[in-house]
């Protein structure tokens, strides 16, 4: 037990260096109120006790070299550009990209291919690139442009005036197809079990679906005839599609990205 607000910051900072002795990943420690009384007062709020908190421990850094800058397209259209690293172990997980947000922040940073850069995972989740180490420079570092065809389609990609995201306008585009279908079946959205990545990748692919709605219109024979994907997998799919139906209007416009 800590006697003081103090005392208990001293603690949580000694193990900053003591997690790494841990034979398991911690990002922090919780502080906690001891006294029964004292956190019946305090109460809570909608979300989170107010006699407890967080003490988050500084994310880990690493230097790497950007191999190479490529572009993701997002369900929304979305085009968002990730740097391919040369692979790094960073707070317990392999790293091999990081996302890099936009153009204009690879613009502020500066940051072009060959380069060495420091990264952390934000938040210990998402890995992102802090900085360029630019006293490493050779001078042979390639300079990244955004392309303005989609990757995917082929269609134009588009900018908004005063906005940082560029996009993709083509809601047909199977790399946005895919990724409302995974937003859709995800279990905070539908909860469609069963409906994976490998077999979403594969519908899209055989242009099965081309929407949402078209996963209601699946038959037995269209899943069959997947790779890996046995008549048992099949039925227990279409069940589950089937039981989607029966979610809350909340699950439906949080699926469809109202």
């Amino acid at each position: 037990l800590c006697q003081d607000i103090e005392e208990a910051i001293n603690y949580c900072q000694r193990w900053i260096e003591k997690k790494e002795e841990l034979d398991y990943e911690i990002d922090g420690m919780v502080v906690k109120v001891n006294s029964l009384r004292m956190r019946e007062e305090l109460g809570s709020t909608t979300r989170n006790p107010r006699w407890a908190t967080a003490y988050k421990f500084p994310a880990q850094q690493l230097t790497t070299k950007v191999k190479n800058i490529i572009v993701q397209v997002g369900s929304t259209g979305a085009i968002t550009p990730v740097a391919e690293l040369e692979e790094v172990t960073i707070s317990g997980s392999v790293v091999k990209r990081a996302t890099l947000h936009n153009e204009d922040e690879i613009g502020r940073k500066d940051i072009r291919i060959g380069d060495t850069v420091l990264i952390q995972k934000a938040g210990e989740v998402i890995p992102e690139v802090v900085k360029v180490i630019k006293e490493k420079r050779k001078g042979g570092e390639e300079k990244f442009d955004m392309p303005i065809i989609c990757p995917t389609c082929g269609e134009k990609i588009f900018r908004p005036e005063g906005e940082v995201i560029s996009r993709c306008i083509n809601p047909a585009c199977p790399d946005q197809v895919r990724g409302r279908i995974r937003h859709f079946a995800s279990r905070d959205a539908l909860d469609i079990e069963g409906l994976g990545p490998a077999i979403i990748d594969q519908l899209v692919k055989e242009s099965l679906i081309k929407d949402i709605s078209d996963l209601y219109f699946l038959k037995r024979d269209n899943l069959i005839s997947l790779e890996r994907v046995a008549e048992k997998s099949a039925d227990n799919l279409l069940d589950a599609i089937k039981e989607s139906k029966k979610k809350s209007l909340t699950n439906l416009i949080y699926g469809l990205e109202i």
